[in-house]
């Protein structure tokens, strides 16, 4: 989906007129990630429609929300600002938490009061038709809604009291919208709903062993070490197989490799792994972090690599 189609989408939230509204619980309990959900009913006439229309408005206007937004691209571990990240549901990041979310929604948990339900997300549903198609939409805030006004006082007819309970407030911004079968990152707050960093920890893991697998690193432990320390996990979202084989498979373009980004090269014709440093710009290369700058033929370290458009 492109920019120009959420857009579109947010354009046309009002177009549904039975949007309804979740509270979230996303958490760990030894060692699972689990979601509970509770409805919210509100009962004052035309409020929750009210909001939607003030949150298309906050999204749609000149200079609203979207505007600072420059393109929509696959998530690849980078957290640009102007970048909207996508993920569709059969992606390893997302697929196991997903349906679990989806099940909770389905099937809310309405024990007890909204007040004392452990709420750090809420979600609102809805369903809009767009050139001829029905589109499932979630839009979730990743924040706990309710909120206790201290101080605050309001007029009862004859004087000012103090507010003394929690209040539900809905928020005019939207961190994650679910559309059909994809999501749409809006920062960085959507990969808590989904546990993402659990995620790719697993999956740097496993691109690790790869690569030690392969034969390229000199030692084996610290190039495990390093690699799987600090922000490398999350590079490896964008890690690039092809890129392994080919340094594997052609010792001519693994020494071009070594000598434009600096990696140091054992007798063997392995790279050196015992250094943290070395270690990093073999991930860096590994994940498209590291490129050729056209001009000077200089190694720079980008957030990502995309096919030109």
């Amino acid at each position: 989906m492109s920019l120009q189609k959420i857009k579109q989408v947010f354009s046309k939230l009002d177009n549904c007129t039975m949007w309804s509204l979740q509270l979230l619980n996303a958490r760990e309990v030894h060692g699972e990630f689990v979601y509970n959900a509770h409805d919210i009913m509100v009962t004052t006439q035309n409020a929750i429609m009210e909001f939607i229309k003030e949150l298309e408005l906050a999204y749609t206007k000149e200079k609203g929300r979207l505007s600072k937004y420059q393109t929509v691209c696959d998530y690849d571990g980078s957290a640009e600002g102007d970048r909207i990240y996508k993920i569709e549901r059969s992606s390893e990041l997302v697929c196991e938490s997903w349906e679990k979310l989806l099940h909770a929604m389905a099937n809310p948990d309405m024990k007890g009061n909204a007040l004392d339900f452990s709420a750090n997300a809420y979600v609102l549903k809805g369903d809009i038709l767009i050139d001829g198609i029905q589109r499932s939409v979630n839009l979730f805030t990743i924040i706990n809604p309710f909120k206790v006004f201290k101080h605050t006082f309001a007029w009862d007819g004859d004087s000012f009291k103090v507010l003394p309970d929690k209040y539900l407030l809905l928020h005019r911004y939207v961190d994650a919208a679910m559309i059909n079968d994809a999501v749409y990152l809006f920062n960085m707050n959507g990969e808590k709903l989904f546990n993402m960093e659990r995620a790719y920890k697993s999956i740097c893991c496993n691109r690790v062993e790869e690569i030690i697998s392969s034969g390229i690193v000199s030692d084996e432990s610290t190039f495990r070490q390093y690699a799987t320390s600090g922000h490398n996990p999350r590079k490896f979202v964008a890690y690039d197989e092809n890129r392994l084989r080919k340094i594997k498979d052609d010792a001519s373009f693994k020494n071009r490799i070594a000598e434009k980004f600096g990696i140091i090269q054992m007798p063997d014709g392995t790279f050196d792994s015992s250094d943290n440093e070395n270690v990093n710009r073999i991930v860096k290369f590994l994940c498209k972090k590291g490129m050729i700058d056209p001009v000077n033929d200089d190694p720079v370290e980008v957030g990502g690599a995309r096919r030109w458009m």
